[in-house]
């Protein structure tokens, strides 16, 4: 009589479902209290309740790469008028994705607004490289210009 050597599956099988009852059902928060759907999910919070700048600090360093954090930030600075925060947090955001033509339009328009127009113009034309014809890059570009020249006079 032959016995058939094939590995039962029945045994990992069980093995499975032990582990799928003793397993927690939600995944604890990490130590700093913040979950990761909390913090990616800032963006989508309503005008009229805009996350706290400590809120939005504490999601940014836990994912110092994400572009779109760091922009979060650099907006939340310029609100409370902490504008060389933001303008480092704006670049900060730039180095991770120099292709962010909305990171640029903001950075572009907070220099203009500080006096900085030559560097708020190359802000402007870089966004244009990415996003060409936008009107509201194009505007800013204008606006640098304009002041550019004015300064010039």
């Amino acid at each position: 009589m032959k016995h058939d050597t094939k590995p039962s599956i029945i045994g990992p099988a069980i093995l499975l479902c032990l582990f799928a009852v003793f397993l927690p059902v939600s995944v604890p928060l990490p130590p700093s209290g913040l979950s990761q759907e909390t913090c990616l999910t800032l963006a989508d919070s309503p005008a009229a309740r805009p996350p706290s700048l400590a809120l939005i600090e504490r999601c940014s360093a836990l994912y110092p790469e994400d572009p779109v954090l760091m922009g979060d930030l650099g907006s939340a600075y310029e609100t409370t008028g902490e504008l060389a925060r933001a303008e480092e947090a704006y670049r900060r955001a730039l180095e991770l994705d120099p292709d962010f033509a909305d990171l640029r339009l903001r950075l572009g328009t907070l220099l203009l607004r500080r006096g900085a127009v030559s560097e708020a113009e190359r802000e402007a034309t870089q966004a244009l490289l990415v996003q060409p014809n936008r009107h509201t890059l194009l505007e800013l570009q204008e606006a640098s210009r304009r002041a550019r020249l004015g300064a010039a006079r």
